[in-house]
């Protein structure tokens, strides 16, 4: 699943592609996915419609258009955003189409059909509930080690559960949320009231140090995810524990294990992670 870095990726990529050119006709292979308006709607507008800029707040993309509207998508799990040069052949998985001004293609792909995306037009005043609640993100301003620190002083979820909670903080996913939980040394099931300062601190440190290394490696490719430009992620090169469990721990050489945390597979160090 594309988690803050992978998303960022596929924001700087597509960039380039898209700002200052129009929307010349747009396609829904997969109604469902539209969440707002209606599909009809949704193509109807589209056409004319001029790229102002892409930004991104956790795991949603918004594209901005010159006149104050915009489309809000989310990848979930297997969602992709390609350019392509109109005649080149449709990618596997096409859910829908936005020809573009230049002779290209926006294809938004998607395996198993979670990804989103809504049109919002100026001064309407309809809102994701998902994108409305968003917590603050790591590397951000208002994710700030007191905001940490309080976050985590009250709660008794299980730490992991806690900082994979979008509401609390934005962009996290199991990824990351696990490399923050081993760079700490701290073990996915503690409850989150009973780390201590220097724990707190650690982990704050370690969240924000393991999303800086995503974004350095443009994001973490297993199957599916790739950028506007068909590019893949090598932050999997970097990973000490997800997607590593029965191997060696790179610090002590203790076997990881797996476990669920909160329905969610969790690979930790039992040596290292207290």
């Amino acid at each position: 699943m594309p988690e803050m870095p992978e998303v960022e990726q596929v924001r700087r990529s597509l960039v380039p592609h898209l700002l200052g050119r129009a929307i010349t006709a747009a396609a829904v292979f997969r109604p469902k996915m539209v969440i707002h308006p209606s599909v009809a709607e949704f193509t109807a507008v589209l056409p004319g419609r001029v790229f102002a800029d892409v930004t991104r707040k956790g795991k949603y993309l918004t594209f901005v258009f010159t006149d104050g509207s915009h489309l809000l998508a989310h990848l979930r799990m297997t969602g992709a955003l390609l350019v392509k040069p109109a005649g080149a052949p449709e990618p596997p998985f096409a859910r829908m189409r936005f020809d573009l001004g230049d002779g290209c293609v926006l294809w938004f792909t998607d395996i198993r059909t979670f990804g989103t995306m809504a049109y919002v037009a100026a001064g309407e005043n309809w809102q994701d509930k998902g994108f409305a609640a968003l917590g603050p993100e790591p590397l951000s301003r208002e994710f700030t080690e007191d905001y940490f620190a309080a976050l985590v002083r009250h709660s008794r979820m299980p730490i992991k559960s806690l900082i994979l909670d979008q509401r609390r903080i934005a962009g996290l996913g199991n990824i990351y949320a696990d490399e923050s939980l081993a760079l700490a040394g701290i073990r996915p099931t503690r409850p989150a009231y009973r780390l201590k300062v220097a724990e707190r601190q650690r982990l704050w440190q370690a969240i924000n140090d393991v999303i800086a290394q995503g974004l350095r490696h443009h994001g973490t490719t297993f199957r599916n995810y790739q950028d506007a430009d068909g590019l893949m992620g090598n932050n999997q090169e970097y990973l000490r524990v997800y997607h590593r469990k029965g191997q060696p721990c790179l610090t002590c050489g203790t076997p990881l294990v797996q476990i669920k945390v909160g329905g969610r597979g969790s690979v930790y160090c039992p040596r290292c992670q207290k």
